[in-house]
């Protein structure tokens, strides 16, 4: 068990800056490494400020806090929470939900974390998360700024650049909260556009 004063402090969002930009004001091409995340997906309306009450959002969340636990006591690392990603469905009731975590988050640690959950929180075990490496892919990027209701004319602006580079599009776009819904007014809101290219 490792003593506060010997525990590493890992800023990830600092590590992960330039995947996880706030200066893509126009579109940018990234080549995203095999990285890991946690994962869930679940069925819910398209309503950023009801989503945090979905129980698979709320969970990957909890599972977080809760990892840091374990990680602190048997690693002596700890590390900043990621933004919340989601993709939503095409019909606006449905979700994938993902956030990265450090590569020394390990099937151990994640087994452990669940059936710490699990304990605490008897619907835990309903639910289906998951702990994957997501292998290297291209994708564009561009940074919404302002209200939740004029994100899909960002969205179109994303598949025009991506047409006008020569690319097209794989898969749904994902939104990536880089500040939260609830405390910042909507003009103000931060949502990381990423969208796999080929």
């Amino acid at each position: 068990m490792s003593s506060r004063s010997s525990v590493y402090r890992e800023d990830v969002r600092k590590t992960n800056k330039e995947l996880y930009s706030l200066k893509d004001n126009k579109v940018n091409l990234y080549s995203i490494p095999e990285m890991k995340y946690l994962m869930s997906s679940g069925n819910g309306d398209r309503d950023i400020y009801k989503m945090y009450d979905y129980k698979e959002i709320w969970t990957v969340g909890r599972f977080i806090n809760r990892v840091k636990y374990y990680t602190v006591r048997e690693l002596g690392k700890n590390f900043s929470r990621m933004p919340l990603e989601l993709k939503w469905g095409e019909q606006g009731n449905n979700f994938e939900v993902a956030m990265w975590v450090p590569a020394y988050i390990s099937d151990h640690l994640y087994e452990v974390t669940m059936n710490d959950l699990k304990k605490r929180h008897e619907f835990v075990s309903d639910l289906t998360l998951s702990l994957n490496d997501r292998p290297k892919r291209k994708c564009a990027q561009f940074l919404h700024i302002g209200d939740y209701n004029q994100i899909e004319s960002s969205k179109q602006y994303v598949l025009e650049e991506i047409k006008a580079k020569g690319c097209s599009a794989k898969g749904r776009m994902e939104e990536i909260y880089m500040n939260h819904p609830h405390c910042n007014p909507p003009e103000k809101l931060k949502v990381l556009l990423r969208q796999e290219i080929e």
